[in-house]
C-alpha cells in the first residue's frame, strides 16, 4: 500500500470550527508540506466540520502547496453558517484550489443554491482536467444548471467529465435544459445521476436528447422525475440502444410509461447487457410485461439489486420473475416487490427464489401486498431454516387477511423438493 494514495479526512463530531481549531485539525497537512511530503495525499475530505471564514483562510493557506491531490471533497463544510459567511467560505477555498489540477470535486450538502455555484467559479474553471463533479443536495434551483455548464465548458469542448451527480435538488425543467450543453458535450460521460430534481417533460425531453451524445454510459440514475412519454421514446430508441458498457440502471419513477420501459429492457436483452443494478420501480409495469423482465433476468449473471416496487405485476407477473431469477446465475442480494398486488399463489415461486439465493440474499421486500398469514408464515419458515430470518423486510402494510391464493400453498413442503433450483 503506497503512502501516496493516503486520504486525509477530518474525523470526530460535527461542529463549527474557527481558525484555532482549523490550525489544530489541519496540522498534518502543514506538516506534510514542511517535511517535503507535499504529494502525500491523493484525497482530501473536510466534510462534517463547518468552517467560518477565518477557518477557511487557514485551509486556503495550505491547499496551493499540496501537490498530486486528485480528489477534493468540500461537502458539508458550511452547515449553520450565515448565508454571506458561507458564500465567502466557498469563495475563499475556490480561489485557493483553482490551480490544484484535481480530477474530482465534491460539493455535496452545501445548501447555498446557485449563489454557492457562483462562489465556486474559480475552482471549477481553474481545474481543467476535472472528470468528476458532485452537487448532491445543494439546494440548487434552475439557474445552477446554466452556471455549471458555463464554468465547465469554459475550458473547451468536449469536456472531460466522466462522472456527474446532481441528486436531490430543485433543478426543474428550466435548470435541466441549461445543463444540457454540458451533457451533450461530454462524450466520455460514464456515471450520471440526475434524480429527485423535479424535472418534468420539457426538461426530460432535453436531457434525453442530450444523452444521445453519451455512448459510454456505465452507471445511470434518472429516477424520481417526470420525464414523460416523448423522452421515453428517445431513451428507448437512441440512448439505451447499444450501451455496451452499462452496468447500473435506475429509471424508477421517471414517468416514461410501461411501453418505453419494456422497450428499454428489450434493448438490454438484445444487446446481452449484464446489469448489476436494475431499477424500474413505479414504472406502470403490469403482469403482461413480466415475460420481458423474466427474459432479461434469465440471461443476466451479475444482478445484485432489483427494484420493481410500485408496479402492478400481481401474482402472475411476480411468479414469472421469481422463477426466472431462481433459475438464473444472478447473485441477488436485494429484491424489492413492494406494492405489486401479489397474493399467496406466488409463494411457491418466492420460496424457490429464496432457496436458490440462500448464499447471497440480504433483503427481500414484499410489503404492501396481499400475501396471506399462511403465505407469510411459509416465507418466514423458509428463511429461518436457511438462517436468513433478517432478510424479510417489514410486512406491516401487507394485507395478510387476504386468503385468495392459499390453495397454491397446499402441500408446499412436498412441492419444494421438486422445484427446480439453480445450482
Amino acid at each position: 500500500f503506497s503512502r501516496h494514495v493516503v486520504m486525509f479526512a477530518l474525523e470526530g463530531k460535527r461542529e463549527k470550527i474557527d481558525a484555532k481549531a482549523a490550525s489544530s485539525l489541519l496540522a498534518p497537512l502543514a506538516q506534510a508540506i514542511q517535511s517535503a511530503e507535499k504529494k502525500k495525499y491523493k484525497t482530501l475530505r473536510f466534510g462534517g466540520k463547518s468552517f467560518n471564514l477565518e477557518a477557511a483562510k487557514v485551509l486556503a493557506g495550505l491547499l496551493p502547496d499540496l501537490e498530486g491531490v486528485e480528489t477534493l471533497d468540500l461537502s458539508d463544510i458550511i452547515a449553520g453558517q450565515e448565508t454571506e459567511e458561507a458564500r465567502k467560505v466557498l469563495k475563499e477555498l475556490s480561489i485557493a484550489a483553482q490551480g490544484m489540477d484535481i480530477t474530482e470535486l465534491h460539493l455535496n450538502a452545501n445548501a447555498l443554491g446557485s449563489n454557492g455555484i457562483q462562489a465556486c467559479e474559480e475552482i471549477i474553471k481553474g481545474n481543467k482536467n476535472l472528470k468528476g463533479l458532485f452537487f448532491n443536495d445543494c439546494g440548487l434551483e434552475s439557474k445552477a444548471g446554466e452556471l455549471i455548464s458555463k464554468f465547465v465548458l469554459s475550458n473547451g469542448k468536449p469536456s472531460k467529465i466522466e462522472m456527474f451527480h446532481i441528486f436531490n435538488n430543485c433543478l426543474t425543467s428550466a435548470g435541466a435544459i441549461t445543463l444540457c450543453p454540458l451533457l451533450e458535450n461530454s462524450p466520455n460521460l460514464k456515471n450520471i445521476r440526475i434524480s429527485t430534481t423535479r424535472v418534468s417533460s420539457e426538461g426530460g425531453l432535453a436531457i434525453a436528447k442530450a444523452l444521445c451524445a453519451c455512448g459510454k454510459l456505465v452507471d445511470v440514475d434518472l429516477s424520481d422525475n417526470s420525464f414523460g412519454e416523448e423522452a421515453g421514446e428517445i431513451l428507448k430508441t437512441k440512448v439505451f440502444k447499444g450501451q455496451a458498457q452499462l452496468q447500473k440502471l435506475n429509471l424508477s419513477g421517471v414517468g416514461i410509461g410501461e411501453k418505453h420501459c419494456l422497450g428499454i429492457i428489450d434493448n438490454l436483452t438484445e444487446a446481452k447487457i449484464d446489469l448489476e443494478i436494475f431499477g424500474f420501480g413505479d414504472s406502470d409495469i403490469t403482469a403482461d410485461g413480466a415475460p420481458t423482465l423474466a427474459k432479461f433476468f434469465s440471461q443476466c449473471t451479475k444482478l445484485r439489486s432489483i427494484n420493481l416496487e410500485g408496479n402492478d405485476l400481481e401474482s402472475k407477473g411476480a411468479t414469472a420473475i421469481f422463477k426466472a431469477l431462481a433459475e438464473s446465475k444472478n447473485p441477488v442480494e436485494d429484491l424489492n416487490l413492494l406494492n405489486n398486488s401479489v397474493k399467496s399463489d406466488a409463494v411457491p415461486a418466492i420460496v424457490q427464489f429464496i432457496r436458490s439465493k440462500k448464499s447471497t440474499l440480504k433483503l427481500l421486500n414484499l410489503n404492501a401486498n396481499f400475501i396471506s398469514a399462511k403465505g407469510v408464515a411459509l416465507i418466514n419458515a423458509t428463511l429461518k431454516e436457511l438462517g436468513k430470518e433478517d432478510c424479510l423486510d417489514t410486512m406491516s402494510d401487507n394485507d395478510d387477511e387476504e386468503e385468495d391464493g392459499d390453495d397454491a400453498l397446499e402441500g408446499l413442503t412436498e412441492q419444494l423438493a421438486k422445484l427446480k433450483v439453480a445450482k
